[in-house]
């Protein structure tokens, strides 16, 4: 998907800064996206229509701000490259499902072991204590593999 950096320009090809700041903001904003999730019992599906509803608002603000002489034809074109955009995006993310679904079983299944060990020793020793904040939570535990999909090509 093409789209500009965070200075407004667009990148090059192969553009290695750009690459590290998308990835290092990527997963700020995810972390700070699931920690608000997790604090409001937000659902993944809800969350994910915030979040898209916030990415088509962000875009027409970049093109009303960014742009010298807005106009709404302009707008309108805009918004038509953005759809091209995420269906690249859709279009990706459905070449990896094999590997996300796969990834996401394997999260899940490693935590359910986790826990298992965790609750068997629990029960020999002490009461099952509660996860502290630094752990994923159950909710999230499937998607610590979506962490890397779909990714903005």
């Amino acid at each position: 998907m093409s789209g500009n950096d965070f200075h407004g320009n667009p990148p090059e090809d192969g553009d290695e800064a750009y690459d590290e700041a998308y990835e290092t903001h990527r997963a700020a904003l995810w972390d700070m996206l699931m920690t608000y999730a997790d604090e409001h019992d937000l659902a993944d599906g809800f969350l994910s229509d915030l979040v898209s509803d916030l990415g088509l608002s962000l875009r027409m603000v970049a093109y009303a701000a960014e742009t010298e002489k807005p106009s709404v034809g302009g707008l309108r074109l805009d918004l038509d490259r953005y759809a091209r955009e995420m269906g690249e995006s859709v279009r990706e993310a459905k070449k990896g499902a094999g590997e996300f679904i796969a990834e996401a079983k394997a999260a899940r299944e490693a935590e359910a072991a986790e826990e298992g060990e965790a609750a068997a020793a629990d029960e020999a020793v002490a009461p099952v204590a509660e996860p502290s904040a630094d752990e994923p939570s159950e909710k999230n535990a499937a998607l610590i593999a979506a962490r890397a999909f779909p990714r903005r090509q």
